[in-house]
């Protein structure tokens, strides 16, 4: 069935868990997984491998949302030697360390592919059928969800009249690691994602056991992610509302307290009522709060009643602003699904196509449990220009510090109305990342390079 290799990855995978959250329990002599529950606590190894160290730490770092001082640029230290690269988006950013971003994505797609195998491979009774539907299910997800991940990083912004001569990712579907895998097309990157994203959301169930595990809700709210990349307005538009069907619920945040180091629970989203799916980023060391300073850009917008600006941000030892409000309860930044994000998606939409009382709607309903008790005015009649707008500087607002901001800038870039510069200076050097540029598309790690055979991205 699996060769002996695979066989020492699972017994790796399932004894190198940390905290398990679903307090999942593996008997020792198992070797070979044959259960839908064997599959699945491999898949559920959320805390130290599934959810976690999420392919976010090269956009968030590479962002326009904060800025370094000179001395906290050149005092990183030297753990951080990518994060500082990345900063001022360097040419050999890696500097020979392994890139995570890549590597974890492809321990989770190779974990998601080992439970699909496992499902394709078993005749359950019917008394287990709903137990398989979620492995194989959850499993299309992780799996969609880390490609979208490195399409991100390490790909060209969606492009209609060239994603089928434009370089994706390697499509891994097979959990053999033996096999060499190259480059798919950009159009065949998405199209994979996609297909295994509908396939998913046929499969679970509206809302997972916990918000660690994949749910109907979380595969259309990707869906509708996906979409917007591919500026199909349309279709994400759809699929934000498939989502907010399932699940709508936001925070107010009225009802979070302010006197404490972080206003969120660090509970993995159970006790946050608008997150569909959690997910975090690794440590952001650059975002320390001694070090870090929320660019000045961002922090205008927001009005003087908006709770976000307490809530998310406060002032550290060195006078400095630093951001605080991830939805992980901890400095670790929140990467996963909200029902804001998909709110948004939904008014950007319904902006795009016309709808202005549509969007202007879906804001007000968002900004009503963001602002003070009375304070905030609700839109009405704007035009579809300025609606468009406000739901683009709304969306800053409220996903700060997601690594949403970068997927932003690169499909943002393709509209001049929309695009922007970034400078960062360090000492009297003055470094830019300009609209479109290749400097938006991440190298691959050269060693990858070097054992796949792949082509290297052009930069």
């Amino acid at each position: 069935m699996m060769k002996f290799c695979k066989f020492i990855f699972f017994v790796i995978v399932l004894s190198s868990c940390g905290k398990n959250f679903l307090e999942v329990k593996t008997a020792s002599n198992i070797v070979t997984p044959r259960t839908a529950a064997d599959f699945q606590a491999i898949l559920d190894n959320g805390a130290s491998l599934m959810n976690a160290n999420q392919g976010y730490l090269l956009s968030i770092v590479g962002s326009d949302e904060y800025y370094l001082s000179s001395s906290a640029w050149h005092a990183l230290p030297l753990r951080a030697v990518i994060q500082k690269n990345a900063y001022v988006w360097a040419d050999n950013v890696y500097e020979g360390n392994t890139v995570d971003d890549w590597n974890e994505a492809y321990k989770r797609i190779l974990n998601a592919n080992v439970a699909l195998e496992g499902a394709s491979n078993s005749e359950p009774e019917p008394s287990t059928a709903e137990e398989w539907n979620n492995v194989k299910g959850s499993a299309l997800f992780f799996r969609a969800y880390n490609f979208y991940q490195l399409a991100q990083l390490f790909c060209k912004p969606f492009d209609s009249n060239t994603a089928n001569q434009d370089l994706g990712i390697p499509l891994r579907l097979e959990p053999d690691v033996t096999l060499k895998t190259k480059r798919a097309t950009l159009a065949q990157t998405y199209n994979r994602i996609v297909a295994d994203l509908e396939e998913a959301a046929d499969l679970l169930p509206d809302r997972g056991m916990i918000k660690m595990r994949p749910s109907k809700a979380a595969a259309l709210g990707l869906l509708a992610r996906v979409y917007l990349q591919l500026d199909d307005y349309q279709k994400a538009g759809q699929y934000a509302d498939q989502a907010l069907a399932i699940q709508d619920d936001l925070v107010d945040y009225n009802t979070l307290p302010t006197d404490t180091p972080f206003p969120f629970n660090r509970d993995y989203g159970e006790t946050n009522a608008g997150v569909v799916f959690f997910s975090a980023s690794p440590t952001v060391t650059v975002l320390h709060n001694s070090r870090m300073e929320v660019d000045t850009t961002l922090l205008a917008l927001y009005d003087v009643h908006d709770l976000r600006r307490t809530m998310y941000y406060d002032v550290g030892n060195n006078g400095n602003v630093f951001f605080r409000g991830s939805y992980y309860g901890f400095s670790v930044p929140f990467t996963g699904i909200t029902t804001s994000e998909l709110l948004l998606i939904r008014a950007e939409c319904s902006a795009r196509l016309g709808y202005t009382e549509a969007a202007l709607a879906d804001i007000n309903q968002l900004n009503a449990m963001r602002f003070e008790p009375g304070s905030f005015q609700p839109y009405e009649q704007l035009d579809a220009e300025k609606a468009l707008a406000l739901v683009l500087d709304e969306r800053q607002r409220e996903l700060a510090f997601r690594g949403l901001r970068w997927e932003d800038l690169r499909r943002l870039n393709k509209d001049p109305k929309f695009a922007k510069t970034i400078y960062r200076k360090i000492d009297d050097r003055l470094f830019t990342l300009e609209p479109n540029s290749s400097r938006y598309v991440w190298p691959i790690p050269p060693d990858v390079i070097e054992l796949g055979g792949l082509e290297q991205n052009n930069r």
